[in-house]
């Protein structure tokens, strides 16, 4: 067996093609000798040979060598037998029947006879399924040596049979399962389908069940069942395949997705980080409040969002605009960002559009805040706005305080004199026990909105404190991801820091409850479950971009 798949595999293209063409030449003699025991079933090998076969002695050779340059303009010389398919058979009944076509005129030229056309009509059949078989039966043998010898060196080197599951049973499916067959060197066992069509559950794809729908991945992966997972599947249900994935990634188990043809060929992005949700690295169920329940003090109401440009800012403008306030305000003091959210919240709430305003202003700047509240009057105040970024603000230590502690001063100044009715600041864990500038002028904040309840007693003053927000602008969560694309590494300021995370809907209803619920002076803060470990956090991430820590990154 060996012996022939380094014959039919030499590098040698000549020697190939004399022994296909040596092949063709038996088959082509055989389907004549065939067809005409079959014809003349009545008469003995002599007779047929006298009577019929005689007098082309002289054309018969001349006739093969025809066939033989047919077969090579049809390019059957050309094909891998390893890969043979239908496209092989359809050129073999090409060039057989340019064949007849080529016998009849040879023999007409030489012989002045030709074969009976009984006799022509079997022996095209006959050659059709012989030259067909001998294509089948090399791929075969092709086929049969490749898989023992990859077997006897996966023997050889100990190596485990990986089982297998394939996401998806249509065409792609079908497409890498042969695939695994023609190349048994990947050392697959695939022990059955996943899809979703119920019409196809049960059925079989080339020796290989459909084994149900794709939920049934969950069970397989508790019962240890499999050692990897393909996916075969488009983008166009690329959504709701993305749980599985993350599954698969969460309990370490290889994850291969097929890229469908189509997309393969139009793609220009080898990896989207983007699609990464932020959701998975919680590590706990995210917290969900129904808004709608508290959204009395927001309906119609006139609502302004400091740093509504930001993370936090804008996700809360979204959360009102659902409320349907009487009017919104978004203070901001980067032009593109409150552009920016502003498109979009009067796309999404073209209801409001008239009653969304923009204002570019600093906090720091008491008259410029006292003009927007005198222009706009608002009844309820989000304080967003502030510096967050931990290491920048250690070296910018009075543009901190300027804009945090002084900023925070002329809105909740602004707000008691024109007897808002309640102010809802921002502020951070880092807060407690304030260990950075950052964290010291957010409790400096807090001092200033307590003093505040004291001096206006018509405004509630309520504050809430947050953990690390992931995907906010100045979380680990952007700075991972571009590590990451670059192909990392990610460093972590020390292997034992931890950190309480919340995501940024959930700070955001949380800012919308406390302004339901709070009164003057109280001060709420998120359960946030366990504190995660950073390094814990950037390994998440690592395998929900499809990459191993310690290995890819």
């Amino acid at each position: 067996m060996n012996l022939l798949y380094r014959l039919i595999n030499s590098k040698s293209l000549r020697l190939k093609t004399i022994i296909l063409m040596i092949a063709d030449v038996i088959a082509l003699i055989t389907a004549l000798i065939i067809s005409f025991l079959l014809r003349y079933d009545t008469q003995t090998i002599g007779q047929i040979y006298t009577e019929h076969i005689e007098k082309h002695l002289v054309s018969l050779p001349i006739i093969f060598i025809t066939y033989i340059i047919i077969f090579h303009i049809c390019q059957l010389y050309k094909y891998i037998w390893r890969f043979a398919s239908l496209e092989i058979l359809w050129a073999i009944v090409a060039a057989n029947t340019i064949g007849i076509g080529a016998i009849i005129f040879i023999q007409t030229a030489i012989s002045q006879s030709i074969f009976p056309g009984s006799v022509l009509a079997i022996f095209w059949m006959l050659s059709v399924i012989f030259i067909g078989a001998s294509r089948i039966i090399l791929r075969m043998l092709s086929t049969n040596a490749l898989t023992s010898l990859s077997r006897k060196n996966i023997l050889a080197n100990e190596l485990p049979i990986k089982r297998v599951i394939i996401l998806g049973a249509g065409m792609l499916g079908a497409r890498v399962l042969r695939g695994i067959h023609d190349d048994p060197a990947l050392n697959y066992e695939v022990i059955g389908f996943l899809d979703d069509n119920p019409d196809i559950k049960g059925t079989i794809i080339n020796n290989v069940e459909v084994l149900g729908p794709l939920d049934m991945l969950e069970d397989l992966l508790n019962k240890k069942m499999i050692d990897e997972v393909i996916i075969a599947i488009s983008s166009a249900q690329g959504s709701s395949i993305r749980k599985y994935v993350l599954e698969c990634r969460k309990r370490r188990i290889p994850v291969k997705i097929v890229p469908y043809l189509k997309e393969t060929l139009n793609s220009k992005d080898k990896l989207n980080l983007e699609d990464i949700s932020v959701e998975d690295l919680l590590r706990r169920p995210p917290v969900k409040i129904d808004l709608m329940e508290i959204s009395e003090y927001i309906h119609g109401k006139r609502v302004l969002v400091t740093g509504a440009g930001g993370s936090i800012g804008s996700e809360l403008c979204r959360q009102i605009c659902r409320m349907q306030p009487g009017s919104l305000v978004l203070l901001g003091h980067g032009e593109n960002s409150i552009y920016k959210i502003h498109q979009e919240l009067r796309k999404n709430y073209p209801e409001l559009s008239d009653r969304l305003h923009e204002v570019i202003a600093s906090i720091s700047n008491e008259s410029r805040i006292n003009q927007a509240f005198n222009r706009y009057n608002p009844q309820v105040v989000f304080h967003a706005a502030a510096h967050k970024h931990v290491p920048i603000m250690e070296k910018n230590l009075q543009e901190a305080v300027f804009n945090n502690v002084v900023g925070t001063a002329n809105i909740a100044q602004a707000c008691g004199r024109h007897r808002v009715k309640k102010m809802v600041m921002i502020s951070t864990d880092k807060a407690a026990n304030p260990a950075s500038v950052m964290g010291g002028t957010k409790w400096l904040c807090e001092q200033v909105v307590l003093s505040a309840t004291r001096e206006w007693k018509d405004t509630a003053y309520i504050t809430v404190r947050f953990g690390n927000v992931l995907g906010s602008r100045g979380s680990v969560v952007p700075l991972f991801q571009e590590q990451i694309r670059k192909g990392g590494p990610i460093t972590v300021t020390h292997p034992e820091m931890t950190r309480y995370f919340m995501t940024i809907p959930e700070a955001a209803q949380l800012v919308m409850l406390s302004g339901s619920v709070g009164r003057s002076g109280d001060l709420y803060l998120l359960d946030m479950g366990e504190p995660v470990k950073i390094v814990d956090l950037a390994k998440d991430m690592i395998r929900l971009s499809g990459l191993e820590p310690d290995v890819d990154i």
